[in-house]
C-alpha cells in the first residue's frame, strides 16, 4: 500500500480504531491482561508493580513452627504443604476466583471469595473460626507499572494490526 492508498483508506482505518477503542475488544484486552498478571502473583509468591515484591513466608514451611506442613483441607500434616507455594491452598480457589467484568467505561477486576480481602490487605482472621490472629498482607492485585506497560503494548500491537490490514 502506497501513501495515496493509505490516505484514501485512512478514514476507514480511523473508524475501525474508534470501534476498537469504544468496543468490547479493548476491554477484553484490559481484563485478560489484568487477570493473567494478578494470577502470576501466586506463581511468583509476590506482587509485581515495578518489580516483584515477595510475600512474607508462611509458617507451614518453617520446620520450627507448630504449623509446619499443616493442610487446611485435611486439618493435619501434609508433606506436600511443607513446600507448597504461598496462598495456593490445595484447591487454588483464591487464584482461580480472579475474574473481570466489563463495565461502561472499562473493566472491573473482581475476586468473589469472602477471604480475598484479608489476604490482600491483612487483618484479623480466625483459625478454623476459633482462635484469632493477625493475617499478614499478601497483595495479589493492585496498580502495577508492569501491567500498564503490558496492556499498552498489546493495545499498540492491535492498533498497528488494524492499520496494516486491508
Amino acid at each position: 500500500m502506497d501513501i495515496k492508498d493509505f490516505a484514501k483508506r485512512f478514514p476507514e482505518k480511523m473508524q475501525k480504531i474508534r470501534e476498537f477503542t469504544n468496543g468490547d475488544a479493548i476491554k477484553d484486552i484490559l481484563g485478560v491482561e489484568a487477570v493473567n498478571h494478578y494470577k502470576q502473583s501466586f506463581a511468583e509468591e509476590g506482587f509485581t508493580d515495578e518489580v516483584l515484591n515477595p510475600w512474607k513466608d508462611v509458617k507451614r514451611r518453617d520446620p520450627e513452627s507448630k504449623w509446619y506442613g499443616h493442610s487446611g483441607q485435611l486439618g493435619k500434616f501434609s508433606n506436600s504443604r511443607t513446600t507448597a507455594k504461598i496462598l495456593t491452598g490445595e484447591t487454588r480457589e483464591l487464584q482461580n476466583a480472579i475474574a473481570f467484568r466489563r463495565i461502561a467505561n472499562g473493566v472491573r477486576i473482581v475476586n468473589d471469595k469472602p477471604y480475598a480481602s484479608v489476604h490482600q490487605y491483612g487483618g484479623r482472621a480466625k483459625i478454623y473460626g476459633k482462635k484469632e490472629f493477625q493475617m499478614t498482607p499478601r497483595p495479589f492485585m493492585g496498580k502495577s507499572v508492569v501491567l500498564v506497560r503490558n496492556i499498552n503494548a498489546k493495545i499498540k500491537r492491535e492498533m498497528i494490526r488494524i492499520l496494516k490490514t486491508d
